[in-house]
């Protein structure tokens, strides 16, 4: 384990940090079960009004359940999901705006890990760790967790919340000891940042990337960001799969799910295209399970799919 990495000073706009601001103290003054219940007031109301949103998640859930998923077979089973999804995503907002609450002194602790032996092995020969993981339940406490332990944590990310709160959001990152990077940035950072025995926390699901492959997943061809196995050549660390699933109970779960590691007795084209495909298998087999908290709102599987059409409530269109 290492401490936190010094991380710059990027002072946001005042506007930018005065707006966050507020929306902390507001979030933070909420009680767990209040917070629950405006996460499902607000859910209910982005699910009425955020029509392309909302077919994108129905669509993306009527493509796995033509794969195979049980719980996705029927119409209204997608929209209880969808809906689910919805608020979902409502809590992890709120969740990360109330963090001041959540992780006040003698509050205990609102994270626990599951397979830390794992992530403790991963680590032990220095060379730091590539965390990979889908959009699941709360993907952002589980990076404060990881600094608070005392890693070093790098984040790659574009947008966080809104292009208004993005600057505030990142400085308040690397003030708890998280180093925010962009993809303009570079594989260089990131590799320096791993040979110094740190943690680079990369979102692989659902995003628009400029380097991928196409990989099984749910039965089809989707593409997949190969960054984090060029990261694994580069740099000799081990790929840690990783989640982050919010419990019946209200905390949150971060799950070790295994380990990969590079190898160059391969060529780089085939040891890329096997490490992003074992990351997107593992990434299958978690949303699978956790569906109803899987927060990805533009269509996964690709307009040249043979995913069926559907309409705004997930219907299938007539021929």
């Amino acid at each position: 384990m290492t401490a936190p990495d010094e991380v710059p000073s990027r002072e946001p706009p005042v506007l930018s940090r005065l707006a966050l601001r507020s929306a902390l103290i507001l979030a933070a003054g909420l009680s767990p079960r209040a917070s629950r219940t405006f996460a499902r007031a607000l859910s209910s109301i982005e699910y009425s009004w955020s029509s392309e949103r909302r077919r994108a998640v129905l669509e993306n859930l009527a493509m796995i359940g033509a794969a195979g998923h049980a719980a996705l077979a029927r119409t209204e089973d997608r929209q209880r999901i969808a809906r689910a999804i919805f608020e979902s995503y409502q809590r992890f907002l709120l969740e990360f705006l109330g963090q001041a609450r959540a992780f006040a002194p003698g509050a205990g602790s609102p994270v626990r890990f599951a397979g830390a032996e794992t992530l403790y092995g991963a680590m032990a020969a220095g060379r730091g760790a590539v965390f990979v993981a889908p959009h699941i339940g709360n993907w952002e406490w589980g990076a404060l967790a990881l600094a608070r332990l005392g890693f070093r944590v790098h984040a790659v990310t574009g947008v966080q919340l809104s292009p208004a709160l993005s600057p505030a959001v990142r400085a308040l990152k690397e003030r708890q000891g998280i180093a925010v990077h962009t993809p303009s940035d570079g594989f260089r950072p990131l590799v320096t940042a791993l040979r110094r025995g740190g943690v680079v926390l990369l979102l692989t699901d659902g995003d628009v990337h400029a380097r991928s492959i196409l990989v099984p997943f749910f039965s089809r061809s989707v593409p997949y960001p190969i960054g984090p196995a060029l990261l694994a050549r580069r740099s000799g660390a081990p790929i840690v799969h990783a989640h982050a699933r919010r419990s019946p109970a209200g905390s949150i779960v971060v799950s070790i799910d295994g380990v990969d590691a590079a190898d160059r007795s391969l060529p780089l084209d085939g040891d890329v295209a096997r490490l992003t495909r074992r990351i997107a298998a593992v990434q299958e087999e978690t949303i699978a399970r956790h569906v109803a908290q899987w927060c990805i709102f533009r269509p996964l599987f690709g307009a040249d799919s043979d995913a069926p059409d559907v309409g705004s409530e997930g219907r299938p269109r007539a021929a």
